[in-house]
């Protein structure tokens, strides 16, 4: 593994970026970026559906995180950014994340273990993988606005949250999809997180455009112990990354406690 600044990274401190593809077990090419101090400790960042590694939200959380003293990791699940395939909306994306893990993660390799940072399907996809190799040392999984079941969305795209966060540089960027897998039956991260017995959290917003904050109930309800629920009282309606730009503070505020008390660098 070769160093790249090619691309923009977290900067102070300085850390080391790679860019890489590792190969999902169905053969697709699943790029990621690594920024490595370097750490003993390595923390995974999950995007959610339409968002890329390198976004600015997903930027800016890993320069925080690596201050807070982790290596951090991100990846664009199949169908996004520099990943090859299509999007499947959670039916084969757990490839993706075990194909990350596996290059980074366990004997021989660079860290002996690893937390996850999940934004929406990003950390109901997270849950699903851990659930499918549960030997996979994972410290923590933190799932901020994350659906419990796919099925059971109901998008509220006139809300203000919506209106903020759907901006033109989403729109040009549209996800490659799976169009042969949209009717096969998707994972519930309810039923992943009920055999998950790492630390977990589930961050729910007020009126959340997208996840409803009742979704973020039943996740910690199904979830097998130890688990803790936050709900943000927040105007706006905002979902998952939204938190990160528009009230970063009040979302780092309960990241950094969790994190430092159930995965600390």
């Amino acid at each position: 593994m070769s160093p790249s600044r090619k691309k923009p990274g977290p900067s102070n401190p300085s850390p080391e970026v790679y860019h890489r593809r590792a190969p999902a077990s169905d053969g697709v090419p699943i790029a990621y970026t690594l920024w490595r101090r370097p750490a003993a400790e390595l923390l995974i960042l999950a995007p959610g559906f339409w968002r890329v590694r390198l976004n600015r939200e997903n930027l800016f959380l890993g320069e925080h995180f690596l201050r807070r003293g982790y290596d951090v990791a991100a990846l664009d699940f199949r169908g996004h950014g520099d990943s090859g395939g299509g999007y499947a909306f959670g039916a084969f994306e757990h490839r993706d994340f075990h194909a990350v893990i596996d290059e980074l993660v366990g004997p021989g390799k660079l860290y002996e273990r690893f937390a996850v940072l999940g934004f929406s399907l990003g950390g109901s996809i997270a849950a699903q993988a851990l659930a499918l190799r549960p030997e996979l040392p994972c410290r923590a999984l933190a799932m901020v606005s994350s659906p419990a079941n796919l099925s059971r969305l109901r998008p509220k795209p006139w809300k203000a949250g919506a209106l903020r966060q759907v901006r033109l540089r989403h729109a040009v960027r549209v996800p490659r999809i799976a169009a042969a897998q949209l009717v096969s039956r998707k994972p519930r991260a309810a039923e992943a997180v009920a055999s998950l017995t790492m630390p977990k959290l589930i961050v729910t917003s007020e009126d959340d455009w997208l996840v409803d904050p009742a979704q973020g109930r039943e996740l910690a309800a199904q979830a097998a112990s130890p688990v803790e629920l936050v709900h943000l009282e927040l105007p706006g309606s905002l979902h998952a990354d939204g938190l990160v730009k528009f009230v970063p503070v009040k979302l780092l505020r309960v990241l950094d406690r969790w994190f430092a008390e159930n995965a600390p660098p």
